[in-house]
């Protein structure tokens, strides 16, 4: 199996997808910014859920929201998308 350029790529779809990835990183991101600095310190049954998500969840109480592993994720996957746009298998 060998991977090819996709010399016919279609270009707006490749923008579409860049702008759709970074409108979804950057409002995702806002998103668990807000919710994790209201819920910042305070205590909740889903700290499984929590820590899945990137926050760090002390004690049943969470102590950091800054980091994203939902977001990490999303990216990954649209840059493998965009990537996928320009090869052929």
């Amino acid at each position: 199996m060998a991977i090819k350029f996709n010399k016919g790529f279609n270009i707006n779809r490749v923008v579409k997808k860049l702008v759709y990835t970074i409108l979804a990183l950057y409002v995702g991101g806002t998103i668990l910014n807000t919710f994790g600095n209201v819920m910042n310190g305070t205590s909740s049954p889903f700290y499984t859920g929590l820590s899945l998500i990137g926050w760090t969840v002390t004690g049943n109480q969470i102590t950091a929201t800054s980091g994203s592993g939902v977001l990490a994720v999303v990216g990954i996957i649209a840059i493998a998308q965009i990537v996928t746009e320009f090869v052929t298998w």
